[in-house]
């Protein structure tokens, strides 16, 4: 993979030959995926160096996960 940009699952599913949602719920360790494949996308994705994007991914929910305070104001 290059150097200069993220893995995504788009890579590993072109590296193991099957779909953008098979290893995203892979991923999620969704029980629709056997554990033979989920095995592989984990592997996969760990010897291609993949990561989380947590930004993309507070997008999609709606949801940050990140603790703040909140400033009520009369």
């Amino acid at each position: 993979m290059s150097e200069d940009r993220e893995v995504t699952i788009y890579d590993i599913a072109k590296y193991l030959n099957v779909s953008a949602a098979t290893v995203s719920r892979g991923l999620k360790n969704n029980p629709m995926i056997s554990k033979n494949t989920r095995k592989k996308i984990v592997e996969a994705a760990k010897s291609l160096g993949y990561q989380s994007n947590t930004f993309a991914s507070s997008l999609r929910s709606r949801h940050t996960h990140t603790l703040g305070t909140y400033w009520y104001r009369d």
